[in-house]
């Protein structure tokens, strides 16, 4: 049984909700004596995440699984909802939202979206391509208007050093808050600037860092061989979420928008933004604005086949099978073929993601799925290819089932990976509450209590011999929060 690190805080919160009654199945787990752990009336677990809170109703040790009590997913508070939009009026509310940065060259756009996004804290290393935007950090800088910059710089002894700094920062740094861990933010110059990045971000990759990177570049208007141009976004595609560089100025809001949500949602991971010297420099004004926001194109459309920019529009139909038309336009943002849907706010003052009505095509639902954590689990079956949900709830066939497991096994073992990091407290309810033993890999190092009766330390390769035997002998294996690797 395996569920991704998005569904694992939830699935934690189900599953102790379910515990006292199948605790007593498992009052000694391989031999492991555990004291059973009550399931408070009372006890109410609040996430700390803007996008639910969970209602847990105790369920009685005597009786059946309860299959009235369900979850409530309470949407944040404070969000103006926008009216529907047709694409006129899109266009407008991309122009009133661009119009934030209005007299601010790119570079203080970035600037100003790194604060935007929590960002305290600035790892790089200098170099000519990227001096507008070194500038900004700078505590002489008019911006900052005599006052200590909201954003400490630090230099690094190389480009290598400052990925890697940013990365444990990324793992560490305490968290935001939305109650997700900040993305690690590193700045450098073109070409080994950029090339000086690659290791760190194939670790941070590898490991689910997030991590946002900028480099500079040479400026769009000078030839292909350049001083220190490098084709950075096709060397850093394999490596990254997503690689982009700008069109101009007018982008940079959407395009660190992006960046970060990308980098802090789903699996974490690292993105990279191209940023040509001449377009750090570039005024953001009226004429360009007006300009960005009437040529976004429309996805699907004939036009928007050579169109690379990092938004769209997406028409929303009405009607049992469309026919009534577009009623609403709503950003997709990303590559043409695989990116999210966004939706401004009713003031134009920001941009959420779409979590619902989904209208994209099979590969990109399941992107926007992996980046929107939801109380719906998919499986496909292998062999005949058909696909069912379920919720993921008390009550629902998806957690009877996972109670009829539990409650038939002799030798159930935890595997806890990096995505039980986000929710360490429900973990320890809920191995504690079942007298279930925790292995846990090397990115969950911490999240279960090592000198617990119940841990069993690192399972792997390099790890312990005891949960990797344990492991083998178990009968139900229940990983949360990982994956199965070779290591």
């Amino acid at each position: 049984m395996k569920f991704s690190i998005a569904a694992t805080s939830m699935l934690l919160a189900v599953a102790v909700n379910s515990a006292a009654a199948f605790a007593p199945h498992h009052p000694s787990a391989f031999g492991i004596k555990s004291a059973h752990v009550s399931v408070s009336n009372s006890k109410r677990i609040v996430h700390n995440k803007a996008l639910f809170v969970l209602n847990e109703d105790a369920i009685d040790t005597a009786t059946a699984l309860d299959t009235s009590s369900k979850i409530s997913i309470e949407e944040s508070a404070g969000r103006v909802t926008p009216p529907p939009r047709d694409l006129n009026a899109a266009r407008e509310s991309t122009a009133s939202y661009l119009s934030k940065y209005k007299g601010l060259s790119g570079a203080g756009i970035v600037y100003s979206k790194l604060v935007e996004n929590g960002v305290n804290v600035v790892n790089g290393y200098s170099g000519g391509a990227v001096l507008p935007l070194l500038d900004q950090f700078h505590e002489n800088h008019p911006r900052h208007g005599g006052e200590d910059p909201a954003i400490r710089w630090i230099t690094n002894s190389n480009e290598n050093s400052a990925g890697h700094i940013a990365e444990g920062y990324a793992k560490s740094a305490p968290k935001l808050a939305d109650g997700r861990q900040p993305a690690g933010v590193v700045v450098a110059t073109s070409g080994p600037g950029v090339t000086n990045l690659i290791t760190p971000l194939q670790d941070a990759i590898c490991d689910g860092a997030g991590m946002v990177v900028l480099c500079g570049q040479a400026a769009t208007t000078a030839p292909s061989d350049a001083f220190q141009a490098a084709p950075a976004v096709d060397l850093t595609r394999p490596c990254t979420k997503w690689s982009y560089k700008i069109k101009n100025a007018a982008e940079l809001p959407y395009v660190m928008d992006y960046a970060f949500f990308i980098a802090r949602n789903g699996r974490p991971g690292p993105v990279f933004v191209d940023l040509p010297k001449d377009l750090q420099n570039q005024v953001l004004d009226e004429d360009l604005i007006d300009a960005y926001s009437a040529g976004i194109a429309i996805k699907g459309d004939e036009g928007a086949k050579d169109y690379d920019g990092v938004a769209r529009f997406m028409p929303r139909h009405s009607g049992a099978n469309g026919d009534d038309g577009p009623t609403d336009h709503v950003l997709h943002l990303g590559l043409p073929d695989k990116g999210l849907l966004f939706s401004m706010d009713g003031d134009n003052s920001k941009i959420e993601p779409i979590t619902n009505g989904i209208d994209l095509s099979d590969d990109e639902v399941a992107f926007a799925l992996d980046h929107n954590p939801a109380n719906i689990v998919y499986n496909r079956d292998p062999d005949t290819a058909v696909q069912t949900e379920d919720e993921l709830a008390v009550g629902s066939k998806l957690v009877g089932k996972m109670y009829n497991l539990l409650k038939k096994a002799k030798r159930p073992l935890i595997v806890a990976g990096q995505g039980t990091n986000d929710c360490p407290d429900e973990l320890k309810h809920f191995a504690k509450s079942m007298g279930i033993p925790v292995a846990t890999t090397l990115h969950a190092l911490g999240a279960f209590d090592e000198r617990d009766e119940l841990a069993l330390n690192m399972v792997g390769m390099h790890g312990h011999a005891t949960p990797n035997f344990m492991t083998q002998e178990a009968d139900l294996v229940i990983c949360v929060g990982s994956r199965f690797d070779d290591r």
